[in-house]
């Protein structure tokens, strides 16, 4: 009986980032499963700017770069000054602006078609200025969430005032997305 087996393709660049992540012991990197969904969304992105924010060791920067237009332009931005420096000195590609520094800082370069929010504070505390600095149209992708029947007890029958921003944002049309059975993640597109 044949097994099916899911996508294991990672780009060069994914294997790359994945190495410098070991080699620092950083174990916060994206998900092969939120990777490929970041290329997927990316690569439909035609025109104007992507943002991650939260580079850590350039594995999510690294899916995104494999997959981006050529007439797109993607910044990363952290505030750890050594994950910036060994990202930048490992990867280097015409399309991408490595920056140290707090996200707010990046609110000038806006407003962007795609970001990718992978740093727990926008997520939590700062998702007005996160839709504020989103294209009508772009999308935001959030990931990283356990499911509600994956809870630890101590969160069980507590709300979650996260998704509840999220997914019942006004100005957004949200859902949340299995990319495991025990990770989730959020996409929203702006609307107004």
């Amino acid at each position: 009986m044949l097994t099916y087996r899911s996508n294991t393709y990672i780009p060069r660049l994914v294997n790359i980032s994945k190495s410098l992540a070991k080699k620092h012991s950083f174990n916060g990197s994206c998900s092969d499963e939120t990777g490929r969904l970041l290329s997927v969304l990316t690569g439909q992105v035609k025109r104007g700017k992507v943002l991650e924010i939260g580079t850590g060791f350039g594995v999510g920067s690294s899916w995104i770069l494999s997959a981006i237009q050529p007439s797109v332009s993607f910044i990363s931005v952290d505030v750890d000054r050594v994950k910036i420096d060994v990202v930048s000195q490992n990867i280097d590609h015409p399309q991408v602006k490595f920056i140290c520094g707090d996200w707010e800082e990046i609110i000038q370069y806006g407003p962007f078609q795609f970001i990718f929010a992978d740093a727990a504070i926008v997520k939590t505390d700062e998702g007005e200025r996160l839709v504020d600095i989103l294209d009508i149209g772009g999308l935001l992708i959030m990931d990283d969430f356990t499911p509600e029947e994956h809870w630890p007890d101590e969160w069980q029958g507590k709300p979650d005032l996260v998704r509840e921003f999220w997914l019942n944002h006004e100005n957004l049309t949200v859902t949340e997305i299995y990319l495991t059975p025990k990770s989730t993640a959020i996409l929203a597109t702006k609307i107004r």
